[in-house]
């Protein structure tokens, strides 16, 4: 039996950089955005992630996009 697959929203974690802990380390932050299309295209949500970061405080470290596909038969 063939196994189809649907694609569910998506979701963006963004990681800011927090700067440097008493003992020297670095601190990260991570901000969840959820519920955004599966069409959406990675550049579009680039453009998104760097207006929200131009608003932050801390500096842009990372961007990571999770997307959620439901398997069925």
């Amino acid at each position: 039996m063939a196994v189809i697959s649907n694609p569910n929203a998506s979701s963006i974690k963004i990681k800011f950089d927090h700067g440097p802990d008493l003992e020297g380390n670095n601190v990260y932050k991570t901000k969840t955005l959820s519920g955004i299309k599966s069409s959406a295209t990675n550049e579009d949500i680039m453009a998104v992630v760097k207006s929200i970061s131009g608003l932050q405080k801390h500096s842009l470290s990372a961007t990571n996009r999770v997307d959620n596909t439901s398997l069925s038969e």
